[in-house]
């Protein structure tokens, strides 16, 4: 069974080899590859690499000698270069999709596709929380005039923690958002003094899932499988839909009480 610290470092995105690795240098200290190996069952075959990793991800220093060792980057500093990693990884990313983006507008252009087309709702399903986050900052990004969420006080934490500038971009661009969260615990009293500045809260009963809905067809419902084993989304785009989603949404806004 993993520690709760390798299971929090596997949703960041590393694999399991790597979560494990640098969690026991942490507990260890400076080690041998071989030491490392036994340490955090990785396999002697694959240890090499998976430091390798750790290093170019900002979590492992390397202490050249005979033997070579290998030493854990302060737990703090390591998020920090994790972050830094993933933001040049993202932004290299787009840079390709942009370029790749081009050429097929390109290649559509040449072929001479037809424009008009029916309209319709697809629907995308999400299996882990960590994609769960991914699609609502993207769906996020594309609002232009509201963002309204149901959900739980843990939830709310996570989002306006993890999407802190996005939600502070959006609001500066004069988008609405709301959030109904549930009142079966109290949300952090920093991360609700600094939500209150972005946006509108209410508290109500009994939340279970979560909804959160953009721009009259964005939809996002996020709830727990049934054997309670991680969480499961569920994306789709329907104006229809949407319009009764709202509806809900407004009901129980009438009969929510303020966050104070």
């Amino acid at each position: 069974m993993h520690s709760e610290p390798e299971m929090y470092l596997q949703e960041m995105g590393l694999s399991e080899y790597e979560a494990s690795t640098y969690v026991g240098l942490l507990r260890g200290g400076t080690s041998t590859a071989k030491e490392v190996a036994n340490r955090a069952g990785v396999p002697q075959s694959r240890v090499y690499d998976v430091l390798d990793s750790l290093k170019t991800k900002g979590f492992v220093v390397v202490q050249e000698g005979r033997p070579k060792k290998f030493g854990p980057i302060e737990a703090t500093r390591a998020v920090s270069q994790f972050r830094e990693f993933k933001r040049r990884e993202h932004v290299r990313r787009l840079d390709e999709i942009q370029g790749l983006g081009e050429h097929f507008l390109n290649a559509v252009d040449d072929a001479d596709y037809g424009r008009e087309s029916d309209e319709v709702d697809i629907s995308w399903s999400y299996p882990n929380r960590h994609h769960i986050l991914e699609k609502l900052e993207r769906l996020g990004e594309a609002a232009e005039s509201e963002i309204l969420m149901i959900t739980t006080p843990e939830s709310f934490e996570r989002i306006a923690n993890h999407h802190a500038e996005l939600l502070a971009e959006k609001h500066e661009q004069g988008v609405e958002i709301r959030a109904l969260i549930s009142d079966d615990r109290e949300v952090d009293a920093a991360v609700r003094d600094r939500a209150r500045e972005l946006m509108t809260m209410r508290l109500v009963q009994d939340i279970r899932g979560r909804l959160y809905t953009y721009d009259g067809e964005g939809i996002l419902l996020a709830f727990r499988a049934q054997n309670d084993d991680g969480y499961v989304g569920i994306s789709t785009a329907s104006p229809h839909l949407y319009t009764t989603l709202s509806q809900l949404f407004e009901l129980l806004w009438a009969d929510g009480e303020p966050v104070s």
